[in-house]
């Protein structure tokens, strides 16, 4: 292996930023072939802290770090330890000391990497950490402060989000025993130091920054209860953030307009401060009333430059938190109050700033990404509408009719002037703010305001701006308003309303803003997975007239891209294709021909540079979806399919590009399932068969499923075929080369069971043998739950089998006589419970069922004797799941129905990582399908051994139950 220097490491990770591919790829096979080395971390961690370096350098090595971090540092029985146990502690021993040196560049992928390190290590594993931070402190020299905050916040953070249990109050106590008393020091020092250097810009920029960190970690130890310690000092803390929110000095304001400076940071995490305490802890906030009055004051005079927008966010936030509260209704009871929020804080926070009308022109993704999807920080906007709901809950018919005031003030400003859009498009927004009382993402809104129509202001307001794809040239923002309207309350219109937008929101998809087709496309895919009482809104009668010119549109759209990122930005776009081929279901045959050539078109393009996973999982899914609609209407279009796709999925094959060979491998094994039935493997998959067996491929573990499920599509084809021509060994080979790993093992059983099902019985009784030797191997050596109830499981599969019982005994003999008896007796008895799903537990209830009730192992004493064991765990199971596994087989024949309509990606960055095309439906292998549940089957298996079972010495409740079982 290559040695591990800082040299060697700063070389690779430049080579990592090359334009060059293949230098680019060789760096990173060095990378990763020499990180589970021991002591790689150490030069990593030096060339990361290293001043000397390049900074593109450091900031490679300190994101790599967090990388390896998050690979590696957790473990469980179910993966593999890959960093040493020297390295872990050198970690730790460098962290807190490189966190509090390093740059604020570097401090922010260092801290996500002590953040994980602390959720798995702190505190039984890393109790020195605490002591660490206080010991470090200093009195002096606030940067060093800063890092040391900076650490403490980035370990105390993730308990905002986190449940409630006795294992977080126990580390919330043992960091509030270690770590309050200096905090309050270090508060104290930092408050009084502001005042001594007001006059000093630079002094009150670290110390407004340390203030923010510290407003933070207030937070931080507040956000699950209210510690004794803070409730006996809440008098002063209160009042430093009181002074702290009212306080002015121009030498502590930031000179950028656009950006938050340290003091609007401080007042905003003040204001989330008093929002958790008027939420949380009302009854000892006795300064509520106060703050009330202070927020409410700031916000009517903040300025509407950029920086302030999260410190006015949170400050509504807050003011919505109290007049939600019934018991503070007192404070906006007042005739007048309500009136004033509105016309003072509502209805100026609620105008599109400039801003994001310059963003909606320059990068309109962005802004409907934004928009569609909100972001970390919130907008004033969003906020003076959340503020809106709260006003709603406790004065409704007051706030309906003080905004009812404002909208039709704007709405007949924009009547008298058409070029004053600015007033129309704030109309529509405070309509919907006032209108939506409740929503979801999946339905929008689901309950409304009852004094408000949204009906007639559909047609009155909205319509009008819909009808004409050209009107509206000077103002496309109220297209896109009148689009998110119909996507808003989708719901609460009429079914006749909503198809008669159809057509209006197809031809919209074809207009020349990009964010007004990217709106359009966004309402479409709202409508078509629509549902009321679990039935979809839009049937496919309503959907199929507009199918072919909404395809269309949207690819004359991504058409016009210059560039492969340019092509794959709008991901909306193409979540609409696989929503329409979806919807279509079949019906989709005419028009596949031409989609398929649009996605092979666009798939040939972005795979030359691959740069938003979202569009690439989007468009798997669509040519799944495509393929799979297609075929089941005319089985010989899998020609097309297999003669355009081919050349593709060849080329990223031969490529190596990574983030789409996963999916090039479900879409290869679903076209290779459509060829079921005819005995024999296509030659092209026959030529593609060794390629696929390549050790390169299988080491990349993102693969690892999709390749799995293709062989299962080889096996199932051409299992005899594979047999008869020798292939079985490789594939075996790659079945051992899983299973020795506790990662990869659950997908060695999948990859045997199509072995087992698939290929004939006398060529898979010539490889059981070295299979369950090596299964035995791993049992003895490292064996976890999850691998144990895998492999009761795949026994319970080979026992379903016609002449299984025999094969499975005599091939357990030949490795040692009476080796079932003792594995049955020590690990498989105890295991069966444990095994989840419904098709698994039905296999292995049948499976040990067909054993019990075989001569084989009644003739047999030793074997005989552990029958009423058996029978015992297998009824167990039946009993305990008898309710869920009647409803899951209640369910089934539309659950893959209910998947494909609700299909939606979570996707939390952009990674080679292995999704499922959902498109493609379930591969699970089921080893006795002619039974409907595992009860049938049961009672199927012991019919011949009634006798048996009546002898048994089971419990009455279980013999009752199998009584009853085999009378039915």
């Amino acid at each position: 292996m290559a040695q591990v220097t800082q040299q060697s490491l700063a070389q690779s990770l430049q080579q990592t930023l090359s334009a060059n591919a293949q230098e680019r790829k060789q760096a990173e096979q060095f990378l990763k072939s020499v990180e589970h080395s021991e002591h790689f971390v150490v030069p990593l961690l030096q060339l990361v802290n290293s001043t000397e370096a390049d900074e593109h350098i450091r900031f490679a090595a300190s994101l790599y770090f967090k990388n390896f971090v998050r690979r590696g540092w957790a473990t469980s029985d179910e993966t593999e330890d890959t960093i040493s146990a020297a390295d872990r502690q050198a970690v730790k021993s460098e962290l807190v000391g490189l966190m509090i040196s390093a740059p604020k560049k570097l401090q922010l992928q260092l801290g996500e990497a002590v953040s994980i390190i602390a959720e798995c290590d702190f505190p039984e594993r890393w109790p020195e950490l605490i002591t660490t931070l206080v010991g470090k402190l200093s009195a002096t020299d606030f940067h060093v402060n800063n890092g040391i905050l900076q650490t403490a916040h980035t370990v105390f953070k993730g308990w905002r989000s986190a449940f409630r249990s006795d294992e977080l109050y126990a580390k919330i106590n043992y960091v509030l025993n270690e770590f309050t008393e200096a905090y309050m020091q270090v508060f104290a020092t930092t408050d009084r130091l502001i005042g001594e250097h007001a006059n000093n810009r630079a002094a009150l920029q670290v110390l407004l920054h340390s203030l923010n960190l510290l407003c933070q970690i207030y937070y931080d130890l507040n956000c699950q209860d209210l510690p004794p310690f803070f409730e006996d000092h809440m008098a002063e803390f209160m009042q430093t953030f009181h002074k702290y929110l009212v306080y002015t000095n121009v030498q502590a304001e930031g000179d950028d307009d656009d950006v938050a400076g340290d003091l609007e940071e401080v007042k905003a995490s003040i204001c989330e401060i008093i929002e958790l305490y008027a939420n949380r802890y009302e009854e000892d906030f006795a300064q509520l009333p106060q703050f009330v009055e202070t927020v409410w004051s700031m916000l009517t005079t903040v300025g509407a430059a950029h920086k302030y927008d999260t410190l006015v966010s949170r400050g509504m936030a807050f003011l919505r938190t109290v007049v939600r509260n019934p018991r503070q209704r007192q404070l906006f009871a007042n005739g007048d109050s309500l009136q004033l929020i509105c016309e003072r804080i509502v209805i100026p926070n609620a105008v599109l700033p400039t801003a994001d009308e310059e963003l909606f022109e320059d990068d309109p993704m962005q802004f409907v990404r934004r928009d569609v999807e909100g972001s970390d920080a919130g907008s004033r906007r969003e906020a003076a509408a959340d503020l809106v709901r709260g006003l709603l809950d406790q004065f409704g018919a007051e706030t309906t009719q003080a905004m009812s005031r404002f909208i039709m003030q704007s709405l007949a400003q924009y009547a008298a002037n058409s070029a004053d859009w600015r007033q129309k498009d704030v109309a529509m927004f405070m309509a919907t703010s006032v209108a939506v009382v409740a929503s979801v993402g999946a339905l929008g809104a689901t309950r409304v305001n009852s004094l408000v129509d949204v009906a007639d202001f559909y047609n009155t307001h909205v319509v009008p701006h819909l009808r004409a794809v050209d009107s509206d040239r000077d103002a496309p923002i109220l297209k896109a308003d009148a689009l998110k309207y119909v996507t808003t309350f989708r719901s609460q219109l009429p079914h006749d309303v909503l198809v008669q937008a159809l057509p209006m929101l197809t031809a919209h998809l074809a207009h020349p803003d990009t964010a007004v087709a990217t709106y359009a496309a966004v309402a479409i895919e709202r409508l078509l997975v629509l549902k009321q009482q679990g039935v979809l809104r839009l049937g496919a009668s309503d959907v199929q007239p507009h199918a072919e010119a909404m395809l269309s549109h949207i690819f004359t759209a991504l058409a016009r891209a210059d560039s492969p990122q340019k092509l794959a930005e709008n991901d909306y776009l193409m979540k609409t294709v696989m929503r329409v081929i979806l919807a279509s279901r079949t019906s989709i045959l005419p028009l596949a021909p031409a989609a398929l050539e649009a996605l092979a078109r666009i798939l040939a393009e972005v795979s030359k540079n691959p740069s938003n996973p979202r569009f690439s999982h989007f468009l798997f899914e669509a040519l799944g979806a495509l393929a799979r609609f297609a075929c089941a209407s005319d089985a010989s279009a899998i020609a097309q399919f297999e003669a355009t796709l081919f050349p593709i999925f060849q080329n990223i094959l031969q490529q190596d590009v990574a983030e789409f060979m996963p999916y090039v491998f479900q879409i290869l094994a679903q076209l290779l399932s459509v060829h079921q039935g005819s005995g024999r493997l296509p030659d092209a998959y026959v030529a593609l068969l060794q390629p696929l067996l390549q050790p390169a491929l299988w080491a990349a573990q993102p693969n690892i499923p999709a390749l799995v499920r293709l062989l299962q599509s080889y096996l199932q084809i051409g299992g005899a075929q594979l047999a008869a021509e020798g292939s079985l060994q490789p594939i075996l080979g790659v079945f051992q080369r899983l299973v020795a790993s506790r990662a990869n093992d659950h997908h060695a059983f999948a990859l045997l069971l199509a072995v087992t099902l698939y290929v004939p019985e006398s060529a898979l009784a010539n490889v059981l043998r070295p299979v369950l030797v090596l299964c035995l191997s791993r049992l003895q050596t490292s064996r976890t739950p999850k691998f144990v109830r895998n492999f009761v499981h795949y026994v319970g599969a080979i026992l379903c089998l016609s002449s299984g019982v025999s094969m499975l005994l005599d091939t357990m003999d030949s490795i040692q006589p009476d080796l079932f008896v003792s594995l049955l007796q020590n690990i498989l008895l105890d295991a069966l419970p444990t095994v989840v799903g419904r098709v698994e537990r039905k296999t292995t209830v049948v499976g040990f069922g067909l054993l019990v009730a075989s001569p084989r192992f009644q003739n047999s004493p030793s074997y005989a004797a552990l029958t009423t064991p058996v029978l015992l765990q297998v009824t167990s199971i039946l009993m305990d799941a008898a309710v869920k596994d009647s409803k899951a087989q209640a369910d089934q024949a539309q659950a893959d129905d209910e998947d494909l309509d609700s299909l939606e990606i979570d996707d939390s960055g952009y990674q080679a990582s292995f999704a499922r095309l959902a498109t493609l439906g379930d591969a699970k292998i089921d080893p006795c399908p002619q039974f409907t549940d595992a009860a049938a089957g049961l009672a199927q298996a012991l019919k011949p051994a009634q006798s048996v079972v009546a002898s048994s010495q089971l419990p009455a409740e279980a013999r009752q139950f199998l009584s009853t079982l085999l009378q039915s």
